[in-house]
């Protein structure tokens, strides 16, 4: 399966810089002058090398837009997925499928007027044939200027995406917005994330690499996911999914047990059981994080968290064993009559969840060692 670099794609130019580009070439790359007095034998030669070479020009320019853009069907199915979630398949198709169409209608219509030059019987009438031909080639292109200023757009984009490689060593964030998936990111790695106090500060995809056990890592920074059924989640959001759903990568699912993100621990707790089937099978960590907003007397903050919640989290922890393992478990009722403190000695004794606090750093460490 090939691998692209999206970076090197080249510009797409305009229908009209095209135009120009070509005409102008012709011009200079092929003999100028012809009088009445040749031959008409050597006046149909003239004419002749004139639409040849201009229909190789146009070969050239449309064949190496063709080939500069990558093929959805031959990409791991992660950039085929999301590049659909972004640009449309069915549009990105199109255009590149106009392109083609333009290219093919060039070379057949080069192709028809020079067979008729070779039937020119005047100056006047090959002159003629070469401007129709030149004329024709050039109004195809025009009406593809769309589709051309289509793909650059689409090649702006493609150059900002990150450089995830699918074949790695792979992490991936996830949960609710505003949790501390890019603050956690950014101490792990050296990226350097935007980290602001409000929901969906991320909009795309952000990666960061880490050495660990003398491996390098990428961890991918997603978007923020919001517990609502797959068709009206919105592009940012498929990003998300689409990572979660085509790489193979250890997964941590951060949560915000203070709940100053906005959302609450049974909100967060909801999505966790929404999305989970996209855990199976992949080493996962539940990250309860912004311990340092629990206000509590004592060394336990898992204490400041209601009863209610805590037997959230304990269900959320049993899934998430469960997942790992490639179980997908229905949410199960805590019993009732475990106390705070033992539902949050159950808590510290799973080994998919794990405490944190993106400020304190208190936990960061050991939530990348157990992912």
């Amino acid at each position: 399966m090939p691998t692209y670099n999206f970076k090197r794609i080249t510009v797409v130019p305009t229908a009209s810089s095209l135009i120009d580009t070509v005409l102008s070439s012709t011009q200079r790359k092929t003999p100028t002058e012809v009088h009445s007095k040749y031959h008409v034998t050597r006046i149909r030669q003239f004419y002749m090398r004139k639409v040849k070479f201009n229909q190789q020009l146009w070969s050239e320019k449309l064949s190496a837009i063709l080939e500069e853009f990558p093929r959805l069907d031959d990409l791991h199915p992660f950039w085929g997925d999301l590049l659909n979630v972004l640009y449309d398949r069915d549009h990105y198709k199109l255009a590149l499928g106009q392109i083609h169409l333009a290219w093919q209608l060039i070379n057949k219509i080069a192709k028809d007027y020079i067979r008729l030059l070779k039937y020119g019987d005047s100056l006047y009438r090959c002159k003629t044939l070469k401007r129709a031909a030149l004329g024709r080639m050039c109004t195809i292109v025009k009406k593809q200027n769309s589709s051309l200023q289509y793909l650059e757009q689409v090649r702006q984009h493609l150059g900002r995406l990150p450089s995830i490689d699918p074949s790695t060593r792979t992490l991936i964030l996830c949960g609710y917005p505003n949790v501390g998936k890019s603050s956690f990111l950014n101490k792990v790695s050296r990226a350097d994330v935007e980290v602001q106090p409000y929901a969906f500060t991320t909009k795309q995809l952000f990666v960061g690499h880490v050495d660990h056990a003398y491996l390098r890592w990428q961890v991918i920074d997603t978007p923020g996911i919001l517990d609502r059924p797959l068709d009206e989640r919105n592009t940012v959001e498929m990003q998300a999914v689409t990572a979660l759903a085509h790489l193979r990568a250890a997964v941590v699912y951060m949560m915000d047990a203070s709940e100053t993100c906005g959302y609450t621990i049974a909100q967060q707790c909801a999505l966790f059981h929404q999305i989970k089937p996209l855990f199976l099978n992949k080493p996962l960590v539940v990250g309860i994080n912004k311990l340092d907003l629990l206000k509590v007397a004592g060394p336990e903050p898992m204490l400041a968290v209601s009863a209610e919640n805590l037997r959230l989290l304990v269900d959320v922890a049993r899934s998430a064993d469960a997942a790992a393992n490639g179980v997908v478990a229905p949410p199960q009722p805590v019993g009732s009559t475990m106390d705070a403190r033992a539902l949050v000695a159950e808590l510290r004794a799973c080994a998919s969840v794990s405490f944190l606090s993106t400020v304190t750093e208190v936990g960061v460490h050991e939530v990348k060692r157990a992912a």
